[in-house]
């Protein structure tokens, strides 16, 4: 694990900006502490900066140092900038990455350090030595035992300044890698402690400028071997977006190759900042390894790597292929050269096909792709275990042949991914040097974890996604990522050392650039991210991104926006996902997204001009095109629904919908010219108007409605006794029905005819305090109306007019003073009367429920109203721990608030009421005659222990008998061939419920139980095996099933 250690505190008075997660060493040295601790944003203006002895001897450095605890790495006003010193024998990586340091320091400051290699100049008392631990400068550095501890270990670093470190050398701050990455990894460590962004390219994040910047003399900055030792970054489904921007930016030719050194010299730039080691390219129609050799006349003869494969050895990339890309080759090699069928029918051209890759990688740093998958991303045409695991052998032994050297030193993966799940799961054979890469769903749930007590060498890892195409529905086009279940999915995987590999599926990148960043933030330093540091990583981000001012807001606004975006992904939000009727749930929807969009405004107008840019990026675009989505939608849907119940009001939002519709190109117009069309084309992804697993074409308008409002709503032949026959200009509808009075409609009660006078769904003290009733326009008159009621019954607004353009259509709220009720009276009915100027009548009732037998004082729990209870798993009456394992609420997971989890992940099976417990205690008014749903709502985890190993919790009910629940079914989903409605595609070792899972984001495990007596009940969850987050818990006695549909169920019911 990563260890980061603080040898002294800061104690200067200087400023400081960080590195995500890195103790503080690079400080902007100040006049006066009191000037940096009053800059909230840790960036000091120019007259803030320190004035050093303007008494400077040209042909030495003893006055360009001030000695006040610092070692001055670079100073404008001294025009003056540390040298930097290496080793000629250590790898052209670290030359690389120093000379980006030194343009970063200029960046900064306007000052560049020089570079030398092996000596300095003579006059040159000071520089910063940058080496591995075993070169011959650094191996020559006095006192030097803190870099003898690096030998050997992977990716570690030491900074720290030394006095004396070398003869000639009066002071040195000593920058020691245990390898080239190590050293790399060091170098942008200081540099994001500078301001430079690892960003500052693919994002625009500016560079602040700084007068001087100056290393804490007192401080040593170390850290040992990472968390995960390859942590890697995957570009896929890189069209339309990635693809045809590099193809604009860089003037490629149709039919030419895109991505080339250009492009991947900035990319590897960003990976190294981000401390990511490992690359899987592009491969839709890119093949990495040969493009930009001329292959007019064909692939060279003799394997030649490419410029893209030279570019990313000499920067330090370690380099791969996707899980079906075996022996470094990428797919759309085999579609131009390829002979014969990809399967083990044509062995003899595959063994030679895979042998040339092996050739052309040789001597470059590679992580090799094993097993063999079908062509295109399909199962293998006669696959079993024996044949996948021969086909494995066969390229160990080429990779053998062609290195020269034991394979046990040759770093391999295969990759469990889809149906290879399957056949892990019936028993293949992974040799033991060769590392189990194991995916996740694709859709962000982790599969299966190195298996508990079975040793696997070479180690395990987790293929994960933030970007797919596939089934149910593909999604690239924005952040839908919920970073709290990023961290609870990763801690996981982590728990059960399956820690080798951690390679991310990223799309194109924007506007992916957060999550791209928690998840190797989490890969690098684990230990540096507990629960609940999301929005301490979220503030962290912020800062360094965009300033210190606002980084508290921005952080919230994200942490939202993590919840809201992941609810249920763009791409499959549409006209019906949010309920107009019940719960308010599309008013409270829109209202989240609005809100995080004005406070995004409020951010965005009020930074410097150049951070606006990287702030639109990636934060202020995300929430207005979420939510301008999500108004389209809800406006289309309204659309359809008033136009059903005839009302004008549907051409109101028709056209809406169709505003927001074009609005949305507009928003992705604004965001492709920002910055001279630097990012054109970064949005071409569609969206809009999906009807199967793979989006459109092009954006579609979703269907929405127009009603005539110069015509009159009929109902009908005239029957006065029936209600019949009123020719009306309003329309009166009411919360949780689809009807529309005066008169009847199909959805007016079940039989569409001949119904009753309407009630409403009774109200009670505990419930929601008030009703809905909406009066609309439905003709081509204006029409007074007033309503008349118990005096009981609160009506506001009493009275109003519609108009015929429905601008003034009225959302009446009815609620009850409890105080004036009869005294006696427990149950009853209301009258709401309502009366039009053109003679429209509609009667509803208003039923409520007075409960007598109120809470106890001593009571403190959720309380039942509107037929139902309703409690977040983070509300907790009592948690009890069991030995060090406990639960432990993690802010932010979900749908709604946050998600409840039992720590530490182990393998640990506790007998039912023997492990931890939450309690929830809850007030009931009523024995329940029949018996009553408990749902207890579940993060969408899989048995990732595998089906001999499921997942399960304890639920007991008051001191009934415990019950176990196994909410994961152990029956897998299958093929989906098998499926007509779905892709004919595996989808791998997934549970039979897992479609609509994914697609809801929560898996309901629904009981029966008897409540027999009202009063004070209990709750008990009782943990067995880790696993299982707990979102909320639904009690319905009728209420929930009464009001119909709603994708997030009702709002938490009152808590006393």
């Amino acid at each position: 694990m990563g260890i980061i250690k603080l040898i002294v505190g800061c104690t200067l008075g200087a400023s400081i900006v960080l590195a995500l997660g890195e103790n503080r060493v690079i400080v902007f040295p100040s006049h006066h502490s009191s000037s940096a601790s009053s800059n909230d944003n840790g960036l000091l203006n120019s007259d803030q900066q320190t004035v050093f002895n303007s008494d400077i001897n040209t042909h030495s450095e003893v006055n360009q140092y001030d000695d006040k605890g610092h070692f001055l790495i670079a100073s404008a006003k001294k025009d003056y900038a540390a040298p930097l010193l290496l080793s000629s024998k250590d790898d052209i990586a670290i030359h690389i990455a120093a000379q980006s340091f030194a343009h970063d320091v200029y960046r900064v400051t306007g000052i560049k350090p020089h570079i030398y290699n092996d000596t300095l100049p003579h006059h040159v008392e000071r520089a910063i030595v940058v080496g591995t631990s075993q070169n011959p400068l650094i191996e020559h550095i006095r006192n030097n035992d803190y870099s003898d501890e690096l030998i050997g270990k992977w990716e570690s670093y030491d900074i720290r300044v030394t006095d004396k470190p070398m003869h000639g050398m009066d002071q040195g701050l000593i920058v020691v890698g245990s390898d080239r990455r190590g050293a790399i990894y060091a170098l942008y460590t200081l540099t994001e402690q500078m301001g430079v962004s690892p960003f500052h390219f693919w994002s625009d994040v500016p560079v602040r400028k700084h007068s001087s910047i100056a290393y804490l003399s007192s401080e040593v900055l170390s850290h040992g071997e990472p968390t995960v030792k390859y942590r890697g970054l995957f570009i896929n489904d890189e069209h339309p977006a990635l693809w045809s921007w590099a193809a604009q930016r860089y003037k490629v030719k149709w039919g030419e190759p895109a991505f080339l050194p250009d492009m991947y010299e900035m990319w590897f730039d960003m990976m190294l900042r981000l401390k990511a080691n490992y690359f899987w390219p592009a491969m839709y129609a890119s093949m990495f390894d040969v493009d930009g050799l001329n292959v007019t006349n064909g692939f060279p003869k003799e394997p030649i790597a490419g410029p893209n494969q030279v570019l990313a050895n000499n920067m330090g990339i370690v380099m791969g292929t996707s899980h079906h890309e075996p022996m470094a080759r990428n797919k759309p090699e085999w579609d131009r050269e390829g002979k014969g069928a990809w399967d083990w029918t044509n062995s003899e051209f595959m063994e030679k096909w895979w042998t040339y890759g092996a050739e052309r990688a040789k001597d470059k740093e590679t992580l090799f792709t094993l097993g063999m998958r079908g062509d295109g991303d399909m199962p293998l045409t006669g696959a079993s275990n024996e044949l996948v695991e021969n086909i494995t052998s066969v390229q160990q032994s080429i990779l053998e042949k062609t290195h020269g050297r034991n394979i046990n030193t040759i770093p391999q993966m295969w990759c469990m991914y889809k149906e290879v799940a399957q056949y892990y799961l019936n028993g293949l054979k992974v040799p033991d040097n060769v590392i189990t890469l194991f995916a996740d769903d694709n859709w962000g749930n982790i599969m299966t974890v190195q298996p508990p007590g079975k040793d696997h060498k070479a180690g395990s890892g987790i293929y994960y996604h933030v970007d797919y195409v596939g089934m149910p529905r593909a999604y690239k086009w924005i952040n839908t990522i919920n970073l709290v279940k990023t961290w609870e999915q990763m801690t996981i995987a982590a728990a059960f050392n399956t820690t080798s590999i951690w390679i991310l599926n990223i799309g194109s990148l924007k506007p992916l650039e957060l999550p791209a960043e928690h998840f190797l933030h989490l890969a690098w330093d684990l230990d540096a991210w507990p629960i609940n540091s999301v929005d301490r990583y979220l503030e962290l981000w912020a800062e360094r991104e965009f300033g210190g001012e606002t980084k508290k807001e921005v952080a919230d606004i994200m942490m939202k926006y993590s919840m809201y975006a992941s609810r249920r992904k763009a791409e499959l939000v549409n006209s019906t996902t949010w309920s107009l009727n019940n719960y308010e749930e599309a008013e409270r929807v829109l209202g989240e997204w609005q809100d995080i969009t004005d406070r995004s405004e409020k951010i965005y107008h009020s930074l410097p001009e150049e951070t606006k840019p990287a702030f639109y990026q990636q934060v202020y675009m995300l929430c207005l095109m979420q939510t301008n989505l999500n108004k389209l939608y809800i406006a289309a849907e309204r659309s359809n629904l008033y136009a059903q119940q005839g009302r004008n009001a549907a051409n109101t939002y028709a056209k809406q919908a169709i505003d927001a519709f074009f609005n949305d190109a507009d928003l992705t117009e604004t965001f492709h010219s920002m910055l001279d069309g630097k990012w054109d084309h970064m949005l071409d992804q569609t969206h809009i108007g999906w009807n199967a697993w793979l989006e459109p074409i092009k954006d579609i308008m979703p269907p929405v409605s127009f009603s005539n409002p110069s015509q009159y709503a009929r109902e009908g032949i005239p029957i006065p006794e029936l209600g019949y026959g009123v020719i009306t200009n309003i329309r009166v509808t009411h919360e949780n029905s689809q009807g529309s009075w005066p008169g009847n409609t199909a959805f007016n009660c079940p039989q569409g005819e001949h119904c009753l006078t309407p009630e409403l769904l009774p109200m009670d003290q505990y419930g929601v305090q008030s009703r809905w009733v909406d009066v609309g326009s439905a003709g081509p008159k204006s029409t007074s109306w007033k309503v008349e009621h118990d005096d009981w019954l609160i009506v506001e607004p009493s009275q109003g007019k519609t108009r015929k353009d429905a601008s003034t259509d009225t959302r009446i709220k009815i609620s009850i003073d409890w105080n004036k009720l009869p005294k006696d009276s427990s149950q009853g009915k209301g009258k709401f009367y309502l009366k039009a100027s053109d003679g429209s009548e509609v009667t509803f009732y208003v039923p409520y429920n007075r409960y007598t037998s109120l809470p106890s004082r001593e009571f403190k729990g959720h309380v039942q109203g509107d037929g139902y209870i309703a409690i977040e798993a983070g509300h907790i009456s009592s948690n009890k721990s069991e030995g060090e394992y406990a639960f432990h609420e993690m802010k932010g997971y979900g749908r709604t608030l946050s998600g409840v989890e039992m720590f530490p992940r182990s393998t640990q099976n506790f007998t039912i009421g023997k492990g931890p417990k939450l309690t929830y205690d809850f007030w009931t008014f009523e024995e329940s005659k029949d018996d009553v749903e408990i749902n207890i709502q579940i993060g969408p985890a899989l048995n990732f222990l595998g089906v001999n190993s499921t997942l399960s919790f304890g639920l007991q009910i008051d001191d009934k008998e415990p019950r176990i629940i196994n909410p994961i079914p152990t029956q897998p989903l299958g093929f989906a061939q098998d499926r007509p409605y779905n892709k004919p595609v595996a989808i791998g070792a997934v549970p039979k419920d897992w479609i609509e899972i994914v697609k809801n984001e929560i898996r309901d495990v629904k009981s029966m139980i008897k409540l027999e007596n009202p009063g004070k009940h209990t709750i008990t969850l009782w943990g067995m095996t880790t696993g299982i987050v707990f979102e909320r818990i639904l009690i319905d006695f009728g209420g929930i099933q009464q009001r119909g549909y709603s994708y997030l169920g009702p709002p938490e019911s009152i808590r006393v």
